[in-house]
C-alpha cells in the first residue's frame, strides 16, 4: 500500500473518534509503521514530521490482542509501538489541587479519573507511569509532567493510614505514583 493511498482513506473519515472497534478489514502486509519512546511516527523507516497527520492517525487507532493497529472500513495496518501511543506532555490542575486534566502530544486533552486511571507499570526493566487515555490506548506520562505530578501528590493531604506509597488524587480517585520509602 502506498502511504497516499493509506491518507486518502484516513482523509474520507469524517467522525474524530470513528467506531474503529466496528471495523475489522484485512491486515495490510506491506505497510510497517512505528511510534517510538519519544512520541515520534515512522512510515517505512521515515519520520512522519506533520503533527496534523500525526494527529489523524491517532483517531484511529485501536488496540486489540496486545498490538496497535490503524483502521480504516478497508484496511488495517499494524503500528509498533515501543511504549505507548500518547505521550503526556503537560497537564492542568485546579487551583484546589483536585482535579487534574492530561495533554497528549496528539491534541487531545482528558481527566485524570475513574476512566482514565494511572497505573506505574515495568517494561523492560523500566518503571513507567502509564495512563489509559481513551477505549483500550494508552499513554505513558513524559518525565517532567511525572515529575510535576509528584510535586502536587505532595502538596495534597496524603491518606493517614498510608506512609509508604505517594498518592495522588484527581476527581475523587486516588492514584499511587510509588514508594516513598
Amino acid at each position: 500500500m502506498k502511504f497516499s493511498e493509506l491518507l486518502k482513506s484516513v482523509n474520507d473519515i469524517k467522525e474524530p473518534f470513528p467506531p474503529v472497534n466496528l471495523w475489522n478489514p484485512d491486515l495490510c502486509q506491506d505497510v510497517e509503521m512505528r511510534i517510538d519512546r519519544d512520541g515520534n511516527w515512522y512510515y517505512q523507516n521515515s519520520i512522519i514530521g506533520r503533527d496534523k497527520l500525526k494527529i489523524l492517525f491517532s483517531r484511529i487507532l485501536k488496540h486489540e490482542n496486545g498490538k496497535y493497529f490503524l483502521v480504516t472500513p478497508v484496511e488495517k495496518v499494524l503500528v509498533n509501538v515501543d511504549i505507548a501511543p500518547y505521550m503526556i506532555i503537560d497537564y492542568e490542575i485546579d487551583p484546589t489541587f483536585k482535579n487534574i486534566i492530561l495533554k497528549t502530544n496528539l491534541d487531545y486533552s482528558f481527566s485524570l479519573d475513574v476512566d482514565h486511571p494511572l497505573k506505574i507499570k515495568s517494561l523492560n526493566n523500566e518503571t513507567i507511569p502509564i495512563v489509559k487515555v481513551r477505549d483500550n490506548l494508552e499513554g505513558f506520562l513524559s518525565r517532567s509532567v511525572f515529575y510535576g505530578l509528584i510535586d502536587v501528590a505532595l502538596k495534597q493531604e496524603q491518606p493517614k493510614s498510608n506512609t509508604s506509597n505517594l498518592i495522588l488524587r484527581s476527581f475523587d480517585q486516588e492514584f499511587s505514583l510509588g514508594s516513598i520509602n
